[in-house]
C-alpha cells in the first residue's frame, strides 16, 4: 500500500510537471498515473487472492470475516477512483480511503505475525 499511496504521488507531480507550460496531453497524464492505475489492480487480486487462501486455509470464520473486509475496501477504492474521473467530490474519498487500507491491511499483517490484541 505504501508503494501505491508513493505511485499516486508520482503521477500527481509528473502531471503537474507536464502541465507547465501546459497544456496536458491526455496522453502525458495517463503515463504519469499507469503505475498507479496498473499496481493497483495487482493489489485487488492479491488480496482476493488471500481471502481465497483464508478460505481454503480454513482459518477460523473471524479472521475469515476480517480478511473479507480488504478486497472489499480495495473494490471500493477502484470505484472511487472511477467514479472521481467524473465527480471531484467522490474522487476526494480516494485517498482517504487509501490510508483506511493502509491500516486494515497493516493491522491484520501484525495480527498474522503477533497474534490479536488481547483487551483488557
Amino acid at each position: 500500500m505504501i508503494v501505491q499511496i508513493g505511485a499516486a504521488g508520482y503521477g500527481a507531480f509528473y502531471a503537474a510537471d507536464k502541465a507547465d507550460p501546459g497544456p496536458v496531453t491526455h496522453h502525458a497524464f495517463d503515463h504519469g498515473w499507469s503505475f498507479h492505475d496498473g499496481f493497483g489492480y495487482i493489489v485487488f487480486y492479491a488480496a482476493i487472492v488471500s481471502f481465497a487462501l483464508a478460505i481454503i486455509g480454513r482459518f477460523p470464520r473471524k479472521r475469515v470475516l476480517e480478511i473479507t473486509g480488504l478486497p472489499l475496501l480495495i473494490a471500493a477504492q477502484i470505484g472511487l477512483a472511477a467514479g472521481g474521473e467524473s465527480v471531484p467530490a467522490i474522487g476526494v474519498l480516494h485517498p482517504v480511503v487509501a490510508f483506511i487500507i493502509l491500516g486494515f491491511a497493516g493491522r491484520l499483517a501484525f495480527e498474522a505475525g503477533w497474534g490479536p490484541r488481547r483487551r483488557g
